[in-house]
């Protein structure tokens, strides 16, 4: 008994250590402050109740308002929250105003947790509305986490790139030591990939969590040589980027080509331009099959006037087009005086590092380089390929839907190995390890492939298509919430009888393995906590299998008994 509960010891510690140290662990940053608009539903009101109220108590209420007013959720009920319509929102919450069965009363709002950012400038970003940057912004730890490497006339990091990690990088260029730029064309696609975002100043950007590695290999005119292009991308892949932006080009180049080959080699994404020639054929190295070359479009979604076209084209995303009014790419940058300046691009130039951004969300998401390539082409809209647009425009929002349960299958998978390992290791079987296991999956991952089914919106089927760590929806990152609480409370409760210990085991493996699994991805980020919070994460998510250990001891123990 004690040497198998060393071994099963053992595999879970080597689980831990590998989720704790994997070099490639992001910490998500706390989801902006809510973004509150004003009512969007005049006379529409929410009534908070003191808590656990009856129907005799909303009736009370009711009564008062001379209306009408429901549950918001049978979920919210014990909660109190009701809603509904009234004559006069003034006069209804002037009624309830003292109300010692009220707790808080308010128009209806509408709210977004962290989608619409408060750039105020944001309003000029069309292109970023059209490639679905609102997604990533709203689901993913928005590029927390990957180095981008922007090779450009290098990047300043301007007054709405305060927020933005920008490494110090370096340059290639001769004469010139610093990577800073002196042109604007880097600090503008720098800007596009990563600006500041929801910080109250200037404008947005794809993946505002992003960092930049500056690589200047461009001259002040914009001009720069294969060599220095190519010691560049070298460079880039040994500082650890794992997405490289190329908004440059000319001729084909085999030192370029052999840089781009060893980057790809070592699983980096290298995103480049396909040309501004108004014609067909297609510049190098976006033209190159190891890089993703992208064409622009306008507001309008059509191919950009300037833009080329043919073979080598993947994807097109929104580039601009300056013939329209407003119709360029927006972004903060040096303004030539010595300052900055929010100024409208238009290249693609300037569609390249939407794409590249996007990568950068999708592999923040914890998605492999190869299945974030694969994603973005497949999710484009288009259908087959086109040589304007390749596989279609880029669409963010629908590359997230095709990875939105990557997360939550991976969990389920490790939960239930893990609860496997624990009663395989103490001889357990039968029914108890079937429930053990079963439980252990959907609290780590939920019943996620729920939302591929053609099912009707209930709130009973979302609940269980969640883990049991995300039930709380913006409460999950409360740092009681994410610790072993609620798993030590089940051991004590469900644990304590034999028909119920299968399940207790179950929940407290998938709970630790989504801790676990959040330390590792940078998926959540426990509230105040700042640095500590992935060793939080660990330390808790250890707890939780010790504890499930222990069960599975004194279910061992009292068969032995019996």
């Amino acid at each position: 008994m004690a040497k198998t509960f060393r071994v099963v010891f053992a595999l879970v510690a080597v689980l831990v250590l590998v989720f704790a140290f994997s070099p490639a662990m992001p910490l998500r940053e706390k989801p902006a402050t809510p973004t509150v608009f004003a009512p969007d539903a005049a006379g529409r009101l929410v009534v908070d109740l003191v808590d656990d109220p009856s129907e005799a108590d909303l009736e009370a209420i009711e009564k008062v308002l001379g209306a009408d007013l429901n549950w918001v959720s049978p979920l919210s009920q014990d909660e109190g929250l009701a809603e509904g319509a009234v004559v006069d929102l003034d006069d209804a919450i002037a009624l309830l105003a003292g109300n010692p069965a009220v707790e808080a009363v308010e128009p209806e709002m509408t709210m977004e947790a962290y989608g619409y950012p408060n750039d105020p400038e944001y309003a000029k970003q069309w292109h970023l509305k059209a490639m679905g940057a609102p997604d990533g912004w709203a689901q993913t730890p928005r590029g927390k986490g990957v180095i981008v490497a922007v090779i450009d006339t290098g990047v300043t990091q301007v007054d709405d790139l305060d927020q933005t990690k920008v490494l110090e990088g370096t340059s290639f260029v001769t004469g010139v030591k610093s990577a800073k730029d002196d042109n604007g064309h880097g600090t503008h696609v720098a800007g596009t990939i990563a600006q500041s975002t929801n910080n109250g100043k200037g404008v947005a950007g794809v993946a505002p969590d992003a960092t930049i590695l500056p690589v200047k290999v461009l001259s002040k005119q914009g001009f720069g040589t294969a060599a220095w292009i190519a010691a560049g991308i070298d460079f880039a892949v040994d500082e650890g980027a794992q997405v490289i932006n190329l908004s440059l080009g000319g001729s084909y180049s085999s030192v370029i080509h052999v840089a781009i080959k060893k980057a790809r080699a070592k699983g980096v994404i290298v995103v480049a331009a396909a040309g501004n020639s108004s014609r067909e054929g297609v510049g190098y190295p976006g033209g190159l099959t190891e890089t993703i070359g992208v064409s622009a479009v306008g507001p309008d979604g059509s191919l950009a006037p300037y833009s080329s076209w043919g073979k080598g084209v993947d994807i097109a995303a929104p580039g601009g087009n300056k013939q329209v009014a407003g119709g360029g790419v927006w972004q903060d940058t040096i303004d030539g005086k010595g300052g900055h300046a929010i100024m409208e691009f238009q290249g693609t130039s300037m569609a390249t590092p939407h794409v590249a951004g996007a990568a950068a969300v999708l592999l923040s998401t914890g998605m492999k380089p190869d299945a974030v390539e694969r994603v973005l082409l497949e999710s484009a809209d288009g259908g087959a390929w086109d040589p304007k647009y390749g596989y279609g425009k880029l669409n963010l929002a629908s590359a997230l839907g095709s990875s939105v349960d990557h997360g939550s299958a991976l969990r389920f998978g490790l939960g239930a190995l893990l609860a496997f390992l624990i009663t395989q290791g103490v001889g357990i079987g039968g029914g108890f390890r079937g429930v053990a296991i079963a439980a252990a999956g959907w609290a780590a991952g939920g019943l996620f492939f729920l939302n591929w089914l053609p099912l009707p919106d209930h709130a009973a089927l979302d609940l269980i298509a969640r883990p049991l760590l995300a039930w709380p929806g913006g409460w999950a990152s409360f740092p009681l919430w994410c610790s072993a609480v609620l798993p030590g409370a089940v051991v004590l409760s469900l644990g304590a009888f034999q028909r119920t210990r299968g399940a207790a085991l179950g929940l407290t493996v998938g709970f630790g393995t989504h801790l676990l699994h959040a330390a590792a991805t940078g998926a959540l980020d426990p509230w105040w906590l700042g640095s500590y919070a992935k060793p939080w994460l660990v330390a808790n998510g250890v707890i939780c299998l010790v504890l499930a250990l222990a069960l599975s001891g004194a279910e061992k123990l009292e068969r032995r008994q019996a």
